[in-house]
Formats: C-alpha cells, sequence, structure tokens
C-alpha cells in the first residue's frame, strides 16, 4: 500500500465481538488508505463490515479514502439536492450512504467505518454509540495535536453535513472537524465518518442545487480542518493516531492488517449503487 497505518501491539485473530458490549478484545484492522475504490465500492465494503458482525465476526476499523472525490448523502435524503451537472463538470461521483445524515464532500479527508455488534440496553442506543466512538477519536486527534469535544447539537441549515453540528460531531472550538452518521441493524452497529484533513478547490456549495445549499461564507465558518489548525493531515499519521485512540478508548488491540479489496469473499462489486442504502 502506498501509505499503511500500523496497529499498536502484535496482530492476531480473535473470536467474534460478544454483544454484551460495543469492545472485543481483538478488532480487524481494514487499512485502504492505499486502496483504489469507487465510491459506491467504499459503501459496499463498509456494508460488508456491517454484515461480517451481524454474522458473528469480530469488530472492525476501516480507514480510507477517496479518489476520485466524492458526494456523499445521507440514506434519507433527496437526491434533487444535488447538482449532478456541476458533479459530472467537478469529477465528483456521488453515492448513498447507508447511514442517514446529509451531504459530505469526501477528497480532502480521512475516513473511518467502525462496525461492532450492538450491547443490550441504554449502552446500544445510537447516542450512547456515538458517545463511545466519539470518546476514541478525540483520543486519537489529541495524539496528533488537536483538541476536539464532541458537538453541540444544532441542526445544519440546507443539504450540507458540515454546515451545522449533531451530537455525533466533533468540533475544536465552535467550528466541525468530523462529522459522522450511524445505522443499526440486526444487532449489530456501523459508524463511519469524516475528519477534515484539508480543503478541496472547490466545496458543497459547488454540488448542491441553490434552496439546498448552505452560502460559503456560512460553511467555511462552520467548519475547520486539520490544515488550519497546523496539525500533520499526512492520512497515515492521523490513520495511526486514530488506531491508537482506538485502542485506549476500548481496551483492544487490532488483528493482521488486510485491505477489504482483498479480503476472501467481500472483494466491493464493480457497481453498486444507492440501491445498497434502501
Amino acid at each position: 500500500m502506498a501509505a499503511t497505518a500500523h496497529p499498536p501491539g502484535d496482530g492476531a485473530s480473535g473470536d467474534g465481538p460478544s454483544a454484551d458490549g460495543p469492545s472485543a478484545d481483538v478488532w480487524r484492522l481494514v487499512d485502504d488508505l492505499g486502496g483504489s475504490f469507487t465510491a459506491a465500492q467504499h459503501m459496499a465494503a463498509d456494508v460488508a463490515l456491517l454484515d461480517d458482525v451481524v454474522a458473528g465476526g469480530a469488530p472492525a476499523l476501516r480507514l480510507y479514502r477517496w479518489s476520485p472525490p466524492a458526494l456523499s448523502l445521507g440514506r434519507f435524503q433527496r437526491d434533487d439536492d444535488v447538482d449532478r451537472d456541476a458533479c459530472a463538470r467537478l469529477g465528483v461521483d456521488v453515492v448513498i450512504r447507508p447511514s442517514g445524515g446529509k451531504a459530505l464532500l469526501h477528497g480532502g479527508d480521512l475516513t473511518y467505518a467502525v462496525a461492532v455488534a450492538k450491547p443490550s440496553g441504554a449502552d446500544g442506543s445510537v447516542d450512547a454509540m456515538y458517545r463511545r466512538i466519539a470518546g476514541a477519536l478525540v483520543a486519537g486527534l489529541a495524539r496528533v495535536g488537536v483538541d476536539a469535544h464532541v458537538a453541540r447539537r444544532g441542526p445544519a441549515p440546507g443539504a450540507a453535513c458540515f454546515a451545522g453540528q449533531e451530537g455525533a460531531d466533533l468540533r475544536v472550538g465552535t467550528r466541525k472537524v468530523c462529522g459522522s452518521a450511524q445505522v443499526q441493524r440486526d444487532g449489530a452497529v456501523l459508524q463511519h465518518g469524516s475528519i477534515l484533513l484539508e480543503r478541496l478547490p472547490f466545496d458543497e456549495t459547488d454540488l448542491l442545487r441553490p434552496g439546498s445549499r448552505p452560502a460559503r461564507p456560512a460553511l467555511r465558518a462552520a467548519t475547520v480542518t486539520l490544515s488550519d489548525l497546523g496539525a500533520p493531515t499526512e492520512p497515515a499519521v492521523v490513520a495511526a493516531a486514530l488506531i491508537r485512540g482506538f485502542a485506549a478508548t476500548f481496551d483492544l488491540r487490532f488483528g493482521v492488517e488486510v485491505g477489504a479489496a482483498t479480503r476472501a469473499g467481500h472483494r466491493p462489486e464493480p457497481e453498486v449503487d444507492g440501491s445498497l442504502a434502501r
């Protein structure tokens, strides 16, 4: 791989997760930083992680980037929020996530996906899982000098995820640095999210239709990147910090690194459209 994030400690294989807690002794680490995926293949790979856990497999953390850039839409978002001509002109793929939320531009970010068994009782609620995973992200970002906190609740105006803050998101000061979304199914949880490393030459205001998009100055004022903060932006460096944050927060170690593109039985299909999210 072009960029590899190494887990702390020794790699080993482990048993599937227990439904009594969101962590297990050993998680799988899926390092796809150097992978080549379409936007649809990325979402198929995330769903495959969820399917693995539903079937009794071990929890997993997947880390990846997007090339070409892509605009991901929440599962229940209206397709007519998107300016398809603008996306085509700028070379931006469009994909529907299996999770909720609003439109999010990928390409300047590092994306994580976590698949775990859903704990019983209140610990398995959407908010409880958000808080637990947020703790791992906060711990990881602290390792690259970023003082992040759980975001204040406030719905995004318009159709862009990063124009507002929800309980699953992270902020530095008042500005959003990470947006996340979650889906729960058949006793398992998939949460994925985007950490802003740097800005692209265009943003969501160029890709959404008038009436759906926020004002560009407002979007810029609402967001902050690791580059803006003077923090490291190398994907492998940030990914390694996140891995350590998850290991410390969930009291786990990671198994042998393996990419989603070569996992036996889980090669993403060449063409997967938004129907996977329905």
